[in-house]
Order: structure tokens, then C-alpha cells, then sequence
């Protein structure tokens, strides 16, 4: 490009910003900054809530940043120690401990006494999720536990009853083999039965915990044999029935494949209403939905969802606080349920505005689960390295290098061993 054509395109662009009257500057300084995560449609929800506040409240200015998932915390955290990190951000709840422990959360327990807000309006489990050293730190935004979906198009086509509404593992599982194909002939499955979500829920659907409290401290459970049998049911779902696609291991839920429930090569895929967003678009099969199955101890699932939690460093936390409020309060969270969002966090809302009577899928299902025994991890600091060094030693099974046996003895001796080291070294300070 020349430097006539540069001229005339530096004045057209001045030209237009300067016709839009409706423009209005701010300083930087007088911008305040939310950081959120999730798909693009989840995040276009997020935007939609902020500008129906910012219309209602003509003093204030937000700017809204969109961060990846894997890494919204870490960015917070380096924000912290240079002092200069978002007023509001979207979190998972399971980085609410490693945030919460920096001391640079705003405690909102006292504000929702202050302005009335009503903690058991709230799912209990939505409160819990957030809550660091007893003190809450973030206001739930949605959150869920773990349902599935199924294809009805396949279980029509291969003649096969739908899930029962108190459906256990073993029908489950004779489902998945029934729905598990090979439409072509070539000795591989065209069609899996079942992708099964996380080991979490079926350790504790099965009876079994990952660590328990005992004597004033945790200690490893992977020796129970309660533990132990349901990770071997989980792992024969992939080595011995074969009715789920190969994957990488324990840590991740999705098969290193093509095998997808959106792409119809799936028949049941257990997980949550954070996929509505993306599949309520699928218009090549008809689907619907399902409760998890139960296990030997009943439906015992993990919750999954995500917070807005507040720095302290924020140069105006009560604009930052009302915000917040907006932002989980009943009438937003209520349309953003009707645009498609996950699980609203308020049980009100949730049985009022969640269920659509016009979608072809049932919402009811969701708002059912979270009445069962929805579960969440220690909130420790320490949790996710253990858990990772944990799923390090199970995916020995899942990727079939050793056997449940040998797998779960080796978690446990690493488990015990971490702990072991953790508070000794706590107890030395």
C-alpha cells in the first residue's frame, strides 16, 4: 500500500470514529475489567448479561476479556503478584482453592449478610464449591452435576430400548454393547456404545472415595476394595467390553478419535448441561437426555460450574460487588438459562426458567440430579497435584500396561507417600 492510500485510510478511519456521537471515552483508569472463559457461545451469554447491566446502570464501565480456559488462573495469579489483575473473573471451582489461598479474594460471607441475599436460595452444593478455609470467595454463576445424553436415532435404528429413568450400571452396560457397531464390516466399530465422563462419579456411585479423613488428616482410600472395584468396572469399559473409544487416560474425557456424541458415532454420552450450548444445534440426529446410571451406592456425581469471584486489589469493590450480584442474581442467570446457558445456580430459577417446554430435549433431568449426593473434591490447596500424580499411576490400567490391582496399589503407595510427606513438612514448620 502507498502512502496516499495510507493517507486516505487514516482519514476515513478518523472520520468514522469521529461521526458516532454515541461514543463515550473513558480513561483506562476509570475501566473496570471482568476476565471470563468457556465456548464461544457460552461466552456470548456472558456478554449478553454484561451488557443488559451496563444499560441499566449508566455509570458504570466494564470492559469484558475473553481467556483460555487453561489458562484464566495462571494469568490471574501473575496479575496478582505484579498488581495489576482483572476486577472480576470467571472461574472453575476447583482453582477457587489456589486462588482463595493468595489472600488476594474479596470474603463475600459478610456482604451477603449486608445486602440480604439469601445463601439457601442457592444450590448447597454451589455454595460449598466456592468456600476456601470456611470463607466463601466466589458467587456462583451456573454449575451442574453429571447426567448424559443419548442418540435416539441410533437406539431406534438398532431396536433398542431407551434408558430407564432409575437405570443402573448394568443396563448401562448392556446398552453400550448392544450400541456398539461395526456398520461396515472391517472389524472396528463404526458406532461406540458409551462415553463414560470421569472416574470420579463412579468411585463414588460405586461406594469407594479417593482419600478419607481419619485422625485429623487425610489418608489414602485407593485400598479399599469398594474403591478398587469401581475403577476396574470403569476400566473394563474400555479393555474388557470395549464398548467406549480408546483415550489418552484417566485425566482427560475425550477419545483420542473421531468418536464423538455430535458427530453420531456415540449412542451415550455421560456429562452435563454445559454441553446444551453447543449441541442444541445438532440437527442430523434427534437426542435427548438421561440421569446417570446407578451404581452399587446410588447416583453419587461430581458438580462441575463455575464462579465470579472478586479481586482485593480492585480500585472500586463495591461497583465490582454489584456486578457480581447482577451477574448470579435471579433475573439474570434467568435469561441466560433461556438463551441457552448452563444449570442457573439458584433452585428457583433453575425450576422456572431452566426447563423449556419447546425444546425437544428435557431439562427436568438436570434439575433432578442436583437433588441426589452431588460431591466436590477437598478443597485443598494441595488436591490437583495429588490428583494428577493419582490419574499418573491409573492410567497404567486404562492404557492396559498393568492391571486394576497393580495400578490401584501403585496409586495408593503414591498417594499415602504424598500425604506422608505433606504434613510432615507442615507439622516441622
Amino acid at each position: 500500500m502507498n502512502r496516499l492510500h495510507i493517507a486516505l485510510a487514516a482519514v476515513v478511519v478518523v472520520g468514522g470514529v469521529s461521526g458516532f456521537r454515541q461514543i463515550s471515552w473513558h480513561p483506562p483508569d476509570d475501566v473496570l475489567v471482568m476476565w471470563v472463559r468457556g465456548t464461544p457461545e457460552q461466552t456470548a451469554i456472558y456478554r449478553q448479561s454484561l451488557d443488559d447491566y451496563l444499560a441499566e446502570h449508566d455509570d458504570a464501565h466494564w470492559r469484558m476479556e475473553v481467556i483460555p480456559s487453561r489458562a484464566i488462573l495462571q494469568k490471574f495469579l501473575t496479575g496478582i503478584d505484579a498488581g495489576h489483575a482483572p476486577d472480576v473473573v470467571n472461574l472453575h471451582w476447583n482453582q477457587t482453592p489456589q486462588a482463595a489461598s493468595t489472600g488476594q479474594l474479596i470474603a463475600l460471607d459478610s456482604l451477603l449478610e449486608r445486602d440480604h441475599v439469601d445463601p439457601t436460595a442457592f444450590y448447597p452444593i454451589g455454595l460449598q464449591a466456592y468456600r476456601y478455609r470456611d470463607e466463601l470467595f466466589g458467587m456462583p454463576i451456573k454449575g451442574a452435576t453429571v447426567c448424559g445424553f443419548f442418540n435416539r436415532s441410533l437406539f431406534d435404528k438398532y431396536g433398542v430400548e431407551y434408558p430407564s429413568h432409575d437405570w443402573t450400571w448394568a443396563e448401562m452396560l448392556r446398552k453400550a454393547k448392544l450400541l456398539t457397531v461395526d456398520e461396515d464390516g472391517d472389524g472396528l466399530p463404526d458406532v461406540y456404545g458409551l462415553s463414560p465422563y470421569d472416574i470420579a462419579n463412579y468411585v463414588w456411585s460405586g461406594g469407594g472415595h479417593f482419600v478419607r479423613w481419619e485422625q485429623g488428616r487425610w489418608v489414602s482410600n485407593l485400598d479399599d476394595p469398594a474403591t478398587i472395584d469401581a475403577v476396574g468396572f470403569f476400566v473394563d469399559l474400555f479393555w474388557k467390553h470395549k464398548v467406549s473409544p480408546p483415550r489418552p487416560g484417566i485425566r482427560t474425557e475425550a477419545p483420542m478419535s473421531t468418536f464423538t456424541f455430535e458427530a453420531g458415532r456415540i449412542a451415550i454420552e455421560l456429562a452435563g448441561p454445559w454441553r446444551i450450548p453447543d449441541y442444541q444445534y445438532i440437527d442430523r440426529f434427534d437426542w435427548d437426555t438421561l440421569l446417570f446410571p446407578r451404581g452399587p451406592a446410588g447416583r453419587n456425581t461430581r458438580y462441575a460450574g463455575s464462579a465470579l469471584v472478586i479481586w482485593k486489589g480492585t480500585r472500586r469493590p463495591e461497583e465490582a460487588w454489584r456486578l457480581v450480584r447482577h451477574m448470579t442474581g435471579p433475573e439474570a442467570t434467568a435469561k441466560m438459562a433461556k438463551i441457552g446457558s448452563d444449570m442457573p445456580p439458584l433452585r428457583e430459577v433453575a425450576q422456572n426458567a431452566f426447563a423449556n417446554p419447546n425444546t425437544h430435549w428435557n431439562e427436568d433431568v438436570f434439575i433432578e440430579a442436583m437433588e441426589y449426593d452431588v460431591r466436590i473434591f477437598p478443597a485443598e490447596l494441595w488436591w490437583d497435584d495429588l490428583f494428577r500424580k493419582m490419574q499418573d499411576e491409573l492410567d497404567a490400567a486404562l492404557t492396559g500396561r498393568e492391571t486394576v490391582e497393580e495400578a490401584m496399589a501403585d496409586a495408593h503407595r503414591v498417594t499415602e507417600a504424598y500425604l506422608q510427606r505433606l504434613y510432615a513438612s507442615e507439622e516441622s514448620l
